[in-house]
């Protein structure tokens, strides 16, 4: 366990990115922020605000968030994006429309450089109001996830890489996402780009897909045993 000194909350990944606060409101939240961030968090506040009309702000978890009946959604600011957090559920029921954004656990990351799709968080924030109210809802639970095979050319990559070790002693839900999000790109360049990430962020054994997290690393060929 790793714990934050600057907050004392204890995290089962070392440097876990999260936000150490005790900010009571919505307001306050936003405001503590940076500035270039808070527009960005009041209009996806707004978006949200008016999709669910009769929902209740308050924070949970820390974070922003909207409830009626239930925690309906959450959202938060990191260092190079904005968390919304719908649950698995909403992520797998929104996967075709969810292709060029990161997405692991519930979680949408709308990076701070590109425009946010307000009109697909509407739709997200009205399905999950429509679940809770009918009863439907599993917020903490995931959709069962599509399995992707590994394309030839990730799986020469890691090899030319000495890299295969460290990729299969990621958990399945990594692997399967780093197939995923790969085999999205639409362009060359942005397939060997997230290639490229993906071979790093394994040597380095501290991330994935851009979040903290702290491998158990497997040795490559030039590591000192």
């Amino acid at each position: 366990m790793w714990q934050c000194p600057k907050c004392g909350r204890s995290f089962k990944n070392m440097n876990q990115d999260h936000y150490c606060g005790t900010i009571a409101t919505v307001d306050d939240y936003i405001a503590d922020q940076a500035v270039d961030v808070q527009p960005l968090l009041q209009a996806l506040r707004e978006t949200i605000r008016a999709a669910l009309p009769d929902a209740t702000e308050r924070m949970s978890w820390q974070m922003p968030t909207f409830w009626q009946g239930e925690n309906i959604v959450h959202f938060a600011a990191f260092k190079n994006h904005i968390g919304f957090f719908p649950g698995g559920e909403a992520v797998g029921a929104f996967a075709d429309r969810l292709t060029d954004y990161k997405t692991a656990k519930g979680t949408i990351q709308f990076p701070h450089a590109k425009p946010i799709d307000h009109g697909l968080v509407a739709d997200i924030a009205h399905w999950r109001l429509a679940q809770a109210e009918g009863g439907a809802s599993t917020y903490a639970k995931p959709s069962p996830r599509k399995r992707h095979d590994m394309p030839d050319f990730i799986a020469v990559a890691l090899d030319q890489a000495n890299l295969r070790e460290r990729y299969d002693a990621r958990p399945p839900y990594q692997r399967n996402d780093y197939i995923a999000w790969i085999g999205r790109a639409k362009r060359e360049d942005t397939r060997q780009k997230r290639l490229t990430q993906m071979l790093e962020e394994l040597n380095a054994g501290d991330a994935y897909m851009g979040m903290g997290y702290n491998a158990k690393l497997a040795p490559t060929d030039g590591d000192t045993k």
